[in-house]
């Protein structure tokens, strides 16, 4: 198996990365989830030949090409050798595969289209999944020809979709249905318009790197050195290559963390028991699930007013003027 490291080269994955059936081990999210392509506004675009993963299977293999002119990118992935196999079912763990990653902010349903093209009606159609399962929303999409077009219906006659439920890092995959096929490019949308893209259709999708976490800070009571009142606000910043920051948690002691909750800029707090120093921790994750090191600020807590104490006249004492 191989994958991209973003540079456009191809690099060997090591050999434990594959069961001896040639099937992807181990979370299919996590397999060199490094870069992933960025959804926007609903809608994701990769090159097909932008894999982060690629496997052969049975003795066939997505290869690049650049023979049949129109493609967009450096080229397209042509099953081969096109010796007219096909496979209907169990395409999962019998056809070789294409993996895409992809950080998701908008869930919802996504409808699949292709830009491919086939020399022969025998070789016009492939199947689509998410997260390493070939869902029958997604299987035997077909209707391509010998020039390049972009398709979304399948063999039973409805578009290809695929179900995004949870935002974050997922994977999308091709496989082979009938060998001959040519891929050149992907796009996921939310949209349902029936309408397909023109020409070599939108411009790729950005990729980011997913293994960055945010950084940001806090400051307490707009940078207070003490207060009177436990109930303290924070002030809170962060930023993420991504664009996003998702989630939000929170410390008195900097060991024990609230339960993550939705990022925003401000917070009331309850500062832990007791006068004193006090320091509260935040940390920031992204949608890829990236932890950030925590970020913190103290205040002095003093809830004990002064105490006055009269050292003249003494108690009793009766101060004459002179």
């Amino acid at each position: 198996m191989t994958r991209h490291d973003g540079s456009g080269l191809a690099q060997a994955l090591p050999p434990l990365a594959l069961a001896a059936t040639g099937a992807l081990t181990g979370p299919p999210a996590l397999l060199w989830a490094a870069m992933a392509f960025q959804e926007s506004a609903g809608q994701v675009v990769m090159d097909a030949e932008h894999y982060d993963a690629k496997t052969p299977r049975n003795g066939k293999d997505w290869v690049l090409q650049t023979s049949q002119s129109g493609y967009a990118g450096s080229g397209y992935l042509t099953a081969l050798p096109n010796s007219g196999v096909s496979t209907n079912t169990g395409y999962t763990t019998a056809s070789p595969e294409l993996v895409y990653n992809i950080l998701f902010s908008a869930t919802g349903t996504y409808y699949v289209w292709v830009r491919g093209a086939a020399p022969t009606t025998s070789d016009d159609t492939l199947h689509a999944g998410l997260d390493g399962t070939g869902p029958a929303s997604a299987d035997r999409l077909n209707g391509f020809g010998t020039g390049w077009i972009w398709r979304r219906s399948t063999m039973d006659s409805v578009p290809a979709t695929l179900q995004i439920t949870t935002s974050g890092l997922h994977t999308i995959h091709l496989w082979m249905r009938e060998d001959g096929f040519r891929v050149d490019k992907i796009l996921l949308r939310t949209s349902s318009s029936s309408t397909a893209p023109s020409g070599t259709g939108p411009a790729e999708s950005p990729r980011i790197n997913t293994d960055q976490p945010p950084t940001g800070s806090l400051v307490i009571n707009g940078g207070a050195t003490a207060t009177n009142n436990p109930v303290v606000t924070l002030t809170l910043s962060a930023t993420d290559d991504s664009g996003t920051v998702s989630q939000m948690q929170f410390s008195n002691d900097g060991v024990t963390y609230t339960a993550p909750e939705a990022y925003a800029i401000t917070k009331t707090w309850t500062l832990s028991g007791g006068d004193g120093s006090k320091t509260v921790s935040v940390k920031f994750a992204d949608p890829a699930g990236n932890w950030s090191n925590p970020a913190s600020d103290t205040i002095t807590l003093d809830t004990v007013p002064p105490v006055i104490t009269f050292t003249s006249p003494k108690d009793g004492e009766i101060l004459v003027a002179p």
